[in-house]
């Protein structure tokens, strides 16, 4: 097993994230210096056909008798919603939670999302525990404390800061995950290696034979890689007001395709992986980007079958409507995160004109 321990500056506190196989099955140690009475296990039903049974078992071996409550949410990101978000508030009032008890997301990165925002709205904060089952959420949403919910107009326009007790992961569960579900985490294992550790990203073009075939050694160590990574900003700015918004690397460009297409027919990693693809190019084209930075992106984000053409009937002006309302955004230019060289990326201001004539090119109305 391996373990990385966060320690975050602004409240003095820290917490582990374990990497391994097996941890589902193995005691929540932690449980043991809690005064916890119920725990809430949020998760979805594919999820819980899985892996819910585990979690249970697992929990009844604790000192002492806790109560268990499940709560099902469906599973995508149009689940992500206020309407979720009150179905859980609505289970939690009824069982009678206190701020002592815990809850727990089991799941991608949709419950990981909805547990913490979940968690740290009610009674003014309750603790909760990030156990990933995805990819995605294992290399990413589970770890730094960012929970939100999603608004029509715009993904993750309401939510908090709330950091986990633990973060639990294990690898097992990529064995029953769906090869597109793993496909689209893999953008967010590339995003951190592009902009942050070169020596990574060779290391991902040097293993991808493996990782495609699901070697635990190999996918422990890409986890565990990805999340280091990820730790040491989150330690630097926990609540993103200077470097950690370089993590949003591709996003900006993404959650705009998210947001026009409504959630539906693309996931998350998928619109990453396209918006990582349209940041390069506009960073060659403004700032002079080497051509083989780009060209190896797309080589390694096409190796793991993932799009990177901006996606039919979305214009250039749809784009613009929806990253005008970006969070990173100071004023009225937007925010964009560019990479400038393999391992390094800046936070850099442009116009809604020149990346409206820039995302003209790639049209496809």
């Amino acid at each position: 097993m391996k373990q990385i321990d966060l320690s975050l500056s602004r409240k003095n506190s820290k917490y582990s994230i374990l990497i391994g196989k097996g941890l589902l099955d193995q005691p929540i140690s932690i449980l043991n210096n809690l005064q916890v009475s119920q725990v809430a296990i949020i998760t979805n039903e594919l999820v819980a056909h899985h892996y819910l049974e585990s979690l249970i078992l697992n929990l009844k071996k604790s000192d002492r008798t806790i109560g268990i409550v499940t709560i099902l949410i469906g599973d995508g990101e149009s689940y992500k919603s206020q309407a979720s978000f009150n179905h859980v508030m609505d289970k939690l009032i009824e069982k009678q939670f206190k701020r002592n008890d815990l809850i727990i997301a089991l799941g991608g990165g949709v419950i990981g999302d909805l547990t913490g925002f979940s968690a740290a709205c009610y009674q003014r904060g309750i603790d909760f525990i990030q156990i990933p089952t995805t990819l995605l959420a294992m290399v990413d949403s589970s770890v730094g404390g960012k929970t939100a919910i999603n608004h029509p107009k715009g993904k993750n326009l309401i939510g908090s800061f709330h950091q986990p007790l633990e973060v639990r992961i294990d690898t097992d569960c990529l064995t029953s995950l769906a090869s597109r579900e793993f496909h689209a985490g893999m953008a967010e294992v590339i995003k951190v290696a592009a902009i942050q550790d070169k020596q990574f990203f060779q290391w991902i073009e040097c293993n991808r034979k493996s990782i495609i075939e699901l070697d635990d050694d190999t996918l422990q160590e890409m986890i565990y890689s990805s999340c280091q990574l990820k730790s040491n900003i989150v330690a630097e700015d926990e609540r993103e007001q200077g470097v950690r918004a370089i993590l949003n690397f591709g996003h900006t460009f993404g959650h705009a395709i998210e947001t026009i297409k409504n959630y539906n027919n693309i996931l998350h990693g998928e619109a990453v992986a396209i918006g990582m693809v349209l940041a390069a190019k506009f960073s060659q084209q403004y700032h002079g980007l080497n051509v083989e930075f780009v060209t190896r992106l797309e080589s390694i984000i096409r190796y793991f079958k993932l799009p990177t053409l901006l996606p039919k009937n979305i214009s250039s002006k749809q784009m613009i409507g929806a990253m005008a309302l970006d969070k990173k955004n100071h004023n009225s230019k937007l925010r964009l995160i560019l990479p400038l060289k393999l391992g390094q990326a800046a936070i850099i201001e442009h116009t809604q004109e020149e990346v409206e004539s820039f995302l003209r090119q790639y049209e496809t109305v």
